[in-house]
């Protein structure tokens, strides 16, 4: 890096970090992040994802976030104060790498700039989620792979196969890039060292994977069912499936569609597609971030359902390709002419990059529209951090600390001083709930309607929280309509087992035992 992009590198971070802390404080909270708070949160309380409450996903995220937590306390400004200092670092490191690459502090600066006003970035990455350290840790593995010379370190090697390996500890359909990268290493490794190399890389990878084997070794039905078979039968489609509805993924994410604009994507993909492979040289760490934005974005379309959301991890990748490619291209032409055209046209092409973000701003920031799962909220309000907190205030007013309360979304009672009941860790499991047997339900810590009926009978717990608002894994209008009266028929049993409504905050609602059973 020259002298002028170093000195850069201290306000670049700290740019980031001021922008994506305003995103948060007035981004609307997404369902997601109370399941993830929660899990992190019990995981303080020495629970266990698998073995203590149901958790569909690899394992590694909730004890991020709880050592986090333990240091910073149990918030929502905590949870989200990391994922923001992380996106933060990962512009940092893109910014870094593009500054190197092309020798231009302007090229770094043009790649952070492209990167931050993403929608699939600002609305994403700093949000309590499965994707900003995943991103962070492949984005790292990547720039180490990339300049891996001919006579590399061992060591080196074994740190990006332990990155690629935490990632999937969190996303764990990320393993299918380890293909990718033990390509570049084979190709790039002399023949006599190649073989050391991938052993290195494997053992680091290796490494990586031990909490995923120490639950599996715990109890392998449980593991299985939580990372695979949850997501094989929370659809009619199986595991992979709902190809028409992925076909439609895709053109979102290049046409635009609810949560995103589709021009950003656009421009960075075809830009990429179109100067990536004009640049000569077998190995331009540029094209690898193409190959492996390609990759992640095929990966992202696995889930059934799949979201747009999951993109996101494809854009740094994309960034770097795109903005290098062009600084390479720019570089080469030798006309004063042709290089006041191509800038006029890089400004240009910025401008309207830039101009696309306007709307997602507002929609993430200020409207709600089309954000999953806040547009099917009738009080976008409840979905404000302020209303949240008010919620588990009133919590704290009503329970005892520590007592357990039945919250059909659990970021109601994170920052409460109760506890989950158990079996309410996930708003999705009860989707799922009529597809097991009971012996399955008690495995997996799973309650079924009925088995939630019964509870409220015996009066267990004292406390219910309910949203006007239904969760679901799969938004199909008729899995809505099952769910909204599912939680009629809740109310319903509430009142008639003595339960009373002490407090409305927004769309939702405080039932309060008051009555033996």
């Amino acid at each position: 890096m020259t002298r002028t992009a170093k000195l850069l590198l201290v306000p670049v971070v700290l740019l980031q970090i001021l922008v994506f802390t305003f995103v948060v404080r007035h981004r609307f909270i997404h369902l997601d992040e109370g399941f993830f708070l929660l899990a992190s949160r019990l995981v303080l309380l020495h629970k266990k994802p698998y073995l203590d409450f149901f958790y569909p996903q690899a394992p590694l995220l909730p004890y991020i976030y709880a050592l986090w937590m333990k240091c910073f306390g149990i918030s929502w400004v905590a949870g989200r104060l990391l994922a923001t200092l992380l996106t933060s670092l990962l512009g940092a490191l893109l910014y870094e790498h593009v500054c190197r690459l092309t020798r231009s502090w302007l090229a770094g600066l043009a790649a952070v700039v492209v990167f931050a006003s993403s929608s699939l970035i600002f609305a994403w990455l700093p949000i309590v989620g499965p994707f900003t350290l995943p991103a962070l840790l492949i984005f790292s593995a990547y720039v180490i792979v990339s300049r891996l010379p001919a006579e590399s370190s061992n060591w080196l090697i074994a740190l990006a196969g332990l990155l690629l390996g935490l990632s999937v500890d969190i996303r764990s359909y990320l393993l299918l890039l380890t293909p990718l990268f033990l390509w570049w290493i084979f190709d790039n490794s002399n023949t006599r060292t190649r073989r050391e190399s991938i052993l290195w890389f494997l053992c680091g990878f290796t490494i990586a994977m031990l909490p995923c084997l120490y639950f599996f070794i715990s109890s392998p039905d449980v593991f299985l069912f939580n990372n695979l078979g949850y997501h094989a039968i929370r659809s009619n489609q199986g595991l992979i499936g709902m190809w028409q509805e992925k076909v439609v993924l895709t053109l979102m994410f290049f046409l635009g569609g609810p949560g995103a604009n589709g021009i950003q994507d656009s421009i960075l993909f075809f830009v990429s597609l179109g100067f990536i492979f004009s640049i000569p040289g077998r190995r331009y760490p540029p094209r690898q971030a193409f190959q492996i934005a390609l990759v992640a974005g095929i990966l992202s379309l696995l889930p059934t359902p799949a979201y747009l959301p999951y993109f996101c991890l494809a854009v740094p990748f994309l960034v770097v390709s795109a903005v290098c490619s062009v600084n390479d291209l720019l570089v080469t032409l030798e006309s004063r002419r042709q290089r006041l055209f191509a800038a006029v046209a890089c400004v240009v092409l910025l401008g309207v990059y830039l101009g696309a973000s306007a709307g997602d701003f507002r929609r993430y920031l200020i409207t709600g529209e089309g954000i999953p799962g806040v547009r099917w909220a009738r009080d976008k309000g409840d979905w404000r951090l302020q209303r949240i907190l008010a919620v588990s205030q009133a919590i704290d007013q009503i329970a005892k600390p520590g007592e357990m309360v039945a919250s059909f979304w659990p970021g109601d009672i994170f920052q409460s001083k109760a506890t989950s009941f158990p079996g309410f860790e996930n708003p999705f499991a009860l989707a799922v709930s009529e597809k097991l047997t009971a012996q399955q339900r008690a495995r997996y810590h799973i309650l079924s309607p009925a088995d939630i009926e019964s509870d409220f009978a015996a009066h267990t717990p004292r406390i219910v929280i309910l949203r006007g608002q239904v969760f679901s894994a799969v938004p199909t209008d008729e899995e809505l309509r099952r769910l909204h009266d599912l939680m009629d028929t809740f109310k319903i049993s509430l009142l008639a087992h003595g339960y009373t409504l002490v407090r409305s905050i927004g769309d939702i609602s405080i039932y309060v035992c008051s009555s033996k059973p």
